[in-house]
């Protein structure tokens, strides 16, 4: 039992640290969630999901930023910088002609 109760405060902290977000002005911002909070930003930017007013903001944040730290080293704020957001596919689609 005292090792599933390590394992749980141990997700508890992971879960809960921060994204630290830089930008190309030097200023930075923290960004965090409970749970997969990333991935489902992730999943609403690319399936066109219903955001909710917060996880856009973050989004944009993330959009904005220019490098940042994951708690244990992870990339998902690469991901998201490349996922266009819906101004921008508009804009990049073109018709095809043959």
């Amino acid at each position: 039992m005292k090792f599933e109760k390590r394992i749980r405060a141990l997700e508890a902290r992971f879960l809960g640290d921060p994204v630290i977000l830089y930008f190309a002005d030097g200023s930075t911002r923290e960004i965090c969630g409970r749970g997969d909070y990333l991935l489902d930003l992730l999943a609403g930017a690319c399936g066109g999901a219903d955001l909710s007013p917060s996880q856009a903001e973050q989004l944009e944040l993330i959009r904005e930023s220019v490098a940042a730290q994951e708690p244990g080293g992870g990339h998902m704020i690469e991901l998201l910088r490349i996922v266009p957001g819906q101004a921008e596919e508009r804009s990049s689609l073109a018709p095809v002609r043959g």
